[in-house]
């Protein structure tokens, strides 16, 4: 766990192999890489991640049924367009709240994201997006 969000360090996460390739409208190439996340309520009312590099990466994160619509449509389009470099996951309940997404980059690559909340002190964490 970092800074209240578990699952941004994840086993298996420089394995090439667990990507999925999209290409946007304009025909740019991107992977996707799974990774659920699960915000503490310690962390409450919500946590934020940030993509502090590379710039290109982003986030999508959501329930399963947007984040299941994004992906089902124009062949997986829809996560490219929906996704950004910073998401905030509000809190709700009493243990952990779980949200559906992923991380989107241009080539395999490590990540460095930024975790914070209004009441814990930023912490950084690099994340292997297929870059064994």
């Amino acid at each position: 766990m970092v800074g209240g969000v578990e699952g941004l360090v994840l086993p298996g996460s420089g394995d090439p192999g667990g990507l999925r390739l999209l290409r946007s409208a304009s025909g740019q190439r991107y992977f996707v890489y799974k990774a659920f996340l699960a915000v503490s309520a310690a962390m409450a009312p919500y946590a934020t991640v940030s993509v502090v590099s590379p710039q290109s990466a982003k986030l999508f994160y959501g329930s399963p049924g947007v984040v299941g619509s994004l992906a089902d449509s124009a062949m997986g389009r829809g996560l490219i367009a929906a996704s950004k470099s910073q998401v905030h996951l509000p809190v709700c309940g009493a243990n952990f709240t779980s949200y559906v997404g992923g991380i989107i980059v241009e080539n395999p690559t490590s990540v460095t994201f930024a975790v914070s909340s209004p009441h814990r002190k930023t912490k950084l964490v690099i994340f292997s997006v297929g870059n064994g």
